[in-house]
């Protein structure tokens, strides 16, 4: 069993916080989070099964892209595709480079697959561009592609849906010339664009990217309570709100399900023997992957004041969201409505309870956290629009006078 830490003076300071591995039962103030999200994709089933394992739940999961959106991004597959040089071509007085570029005709529907050709030609460098196919997201009239991505989604969570063949979603993406009555000179390029398309299409709405996982970690962590530690570096602090460390089986569950997606597109030395890539460029053996990093955290006053500082900054922003709400929820007062600007404002109200709660909350733990004062602009614009519904209601003014007023009672 692992030991408490030790540190010595030349170590640790009284003043001096530190963050540890191993033991987290002796984390009193709660837990800092490390995460990296390097790069990388992995098929959504293999991903929902690896949660399963751990315990946790489809909420752990960022959802598979929609259909229409994984066409959009699978395009980028085709950009720059470089083809085979052209040792000599009528017109041109030297080599001629080819590659592929998309541009769009309608963006996130229809695009053009067109080809560069770069070289000379009357002794000068020149450059042409080509319009070969289009490529497009067009469903069959008897095919939803919002319903396959349902099912597919629900079909490694529910036993009782019957994952969908990715067959059917092929048939979404059209690869056609470029005119109606233009011949497809190069029909190998032509079923190499296709195949190198779809599979790109169909891989992208079945799997989870490093895109996705990030905007899906921060949503966790908020979820256990986190805030930003360090804001922009990766760094969460998930307070012990209670003494039982409910959220700790979470935290390492969900750990080992990111780690395994680092792990999943790691650089394998084992399986990559050559020191140079394709390009002749060595590899980056040593390459950082994707990781989740639970660490205890000890209690200490100078740590403390980071914290709080850290909450204090993360705090201001939502409270300044929630003055404007509140700001523009007043602007749009109808005194012929009040009934139902009433039921509006009971929610606020939990909003606003919730906030302070929170507050309450944190500030037991890491000592008294300081509010910001009512900007100024917004502090102007409410008292007059308040003088202005005390006319017709003096009841929904108090209200919102209470509402916009974050002090603890």
């Amino acid at each position: 069993m692992p030991q408490s830490p030790q540190m010595s003076d030349k170590n640790k300071s009284e003043n001096d916080g530190y963050v540890i591995e191993g033991n987290m039962e002796v984390a009193v103030k709660g837990h800092l989070v490390l995460y990296s999200v390097i790069g990388g994709r992995i098929n959504y089933g293999e991903y929902s099964q690896r949660a399963q394992q751990a315990g946790l739940g489809k909420e752990y999961v960022p959802l598979p892209r929609r259909p229409k959106d994984a066409f959009a991004i699978s395009k980028d597959i085709l950009q720059n595709m470089q083809l085979p040089l052209l040792t000599e071509m009528e017109g041109w007085g030297s080599a001629v480079e080819r590659r592929i570029i998309v541009k769009p005709l309608k963006k996130g529907n229809e695009y053009a697959v067109q080809l560069e050709l770069s070289g000379t030609m009357r002794s000068r460098r020149h450059k042409e561009v080509q319009n070969l196919f289009r490529i497009r997201f067009e469903a069959p009239e008897d095919f939803d592609p919002n319903q396959w991505w349902k099912d597919y989604s629900n079909s490694f969570w529910d036993e009782e849906v019957e994952e969908p063949s990715d067959e059917q979603l092929r048939r979404c993406v059209e690869v056609i010339s470029y005119w109606e009555d233009q011949a497809i000179d190069d029909p190998m390029l032509f079923m190499e664009i296709t195949t190198a398309l779809l599979n790109e299409f169909v891989a992208v709405a079945t799997s989870v990217d490093a895109t996705m996982l990030r905007s899906s970690v921060t949503k966790t962590l908020t979820s256990l309570g986190g805030l930003p530690f360090k804001s922009g570096s990766g760094a969460w602090f998930i307070p012990s709100y209670t003494d039982e460390n409910a959220h700790l089986d979470t935290l390492e569950n969900y750990s080992g399900l990111l780690n395994y997606f680092g792990d999943r597109n790691a650089l394998n030395r084992e399986t990559t023997q050559t020191y140079f890539d394709e390009d002749g460029k060595p590899r980056k053996w040593y390459r950082q992957q994707s990781n989740l990093r639970v660490m205890g955290y000890i209690d200490n006053e100078r740590q403390l004041e980071y914290i709080r500082n850290d909450i204090q900054n993360a705090l201001s922003s939502e409270i300044a969201d929630y003055q404007a709400k509140l700001l523009e929820l007043s602007n749009n007062f109808n005194d012929e409505k009040i009934e139902e600007f009433e039921e509006r404002l009971n929610l606020v109200h939990t909003e606003r309870q919730d906030l302070l709660d929170r507050l309450d909350n944190l500030s037991s733990i890491v000592g008294h956290i300081s509010i910001p004062e009512h900007f100024q602009d917004i502090e102007e614009e409410f008292s007059g629009r308040l003088s202005m519904i005390g006319e017709a209601s003096d009841s929904v003014t108090v209200r919102l006078r209470g509402l916009m007023n974050l002090n603890q009672d």
